[in-house]
């Protein structure tokens, strides 16, 4: 029932997802070795929020009697320079994988598949949320330049 490109499309997305929650689990590994356990932890929930991401398009083609292909993930960067640095690369990953969800849901609409629509506009509510927690991390890192301090700021109102 499902055409091939939809498959495809379906499958990138999961890949998409995998990838980064692979990205937040190494960021997460980077902030609990530089001594930030909350940040390690809030990384840790993001990466498991994006396998939950992954499970939408997997649930959708099982739907359909159809079995989610897993594509290989690359290695990921283990090394950052600042929390900074992590924190503006979180906000440029979520516009990259916003504007996939917007080209998922543009397909969806101009194929006239709805039940993909309605797929791709829950993977662009879910993006507006990522975005605006990338971007409040990015707003409050301004407020202060101690790190502990930031980092009991996550715990307490993050986690």
């Amino acid at each position: 029932m499902l055409d091939q490109k939809v498959i495809d499309i379906l499958n990138y997305r999961i890949n998409q997802e995998q990838i980064s929650s692979k990205i937040y689990e190494q960021i997460s590994l980077w902030l609990d070795n530089k001594g930030l356990k909350n940040f390690a932890k809030l990384y840790e929930k993001y990466s498991d929020e994006e396998l939950v991401h992954a499970g939408f398009s997997k649930e959708f083609l099982l739907s359909y009697g159809i079995t989610p292909i897993l594509l290989s993930i690359p290695e990921q960067k283990m090394e950052y320079s600042t929390l900074q640095d992590i924190l503006e690369l979180t906000l440029g990953h979520e516009e990259e994988v916003t504007r996939q969800c917007s080209v998922l849901q543009e397909f969806a609409l101009k194929n006239n598949l709805p039940l993909l629509q309605t797929l791709a506009l829950k993977y662009c509510s879910e993006q507006v949320e990522e975005l605006d927690k990338a971007q409040s991390l990015i707003d409050h890192s301004k407020l202060t330049l101690d790190l502990l301090l930031f980092d009991h700021y996550i715990g307490e109102n993050y986690l």
